[in-house]
């Protein structure tokens, strides 16, 4: 009976080697490193971009004069609005994209200009600079990677310019909505 108790224990003893090496195949560790570095500046600041009438810009802004209903042949809207760095240092920025909802094709045109009195209604911009001219689905101005520098506190004018074409759809209608983004520089 000895040798059945002895054969008992080496199998209880063989499972408990076999536990033992069994869990110590998952370890895990932990790494920690210190380093000095020399001394250097961190800085912070505020990145806000407002859109508006130039002098009350705001985050989101409705664009009512760039609109109009009955658009003949031909026919086109413009309006101007103001891009200001309301923060506290320089960014980057560009007119990322342009969602149009709606069954009337649009051709976005946009324009820099000096002033809003640059952007009249119902004539071409006065001193514009060109941005974008095309589909108003999609436009990016200036295209990425390009960007304009806008400094704190600082604004720029655009002149945005929606036309319809010689036989536009007639009793239907499109929107059109802006994104810009600012990237600090």
């Amino acid at each position: 009976m000895s040798t059945k108790y002895g054969r008992y224990w080496a199998l209880a003893a063989a499972s408990v080697v076999v536990v033992i090496f069994g869990s110590a195949q998952t370890t895990g560790a932990l790494w920690r490193d210190d380093a000095i570095v020399s001394g250097g500046t961190i800085n912070s600041g505020t990145l806000d971009i407002k859109v508006g009438p130039s002098g009350a810009e705001v985050n989101d802004y409705v664009l009512t004069a760039l609109g109009s209903t009955n658009l003949g042949p031909d026919g086109f809207s413009q309006a101007p609005l103001s891009i200001k760095n309301a923060g506290n240092i320089p960014f980057d920025y560009r007119l990322q994209t342009t969602t149009v909802t709606g069954t009337v094709p649009l051709t976005l045109t946009a324009s820099l200009v000096a002033s809003s009195s640059n952007c009249p209604a119902t004539t071409p911009p006065t001193g514009a600079t060109q941005l974008f001219t095309g589909n108003a689905a999609g436009a990016q101005a200036p295209t990425a990677p390009a960007a304009r520098l806008l400094a704190p506190n600082a604004a720029e004018v655009w002149c945005f310019r929606v036309a319809v074409g010689s036989d536009p759809p007639k009793s239907q209608s499109s929107t059109v909505k802006f994104s810009f983004r600012a990237d600090q520089t």
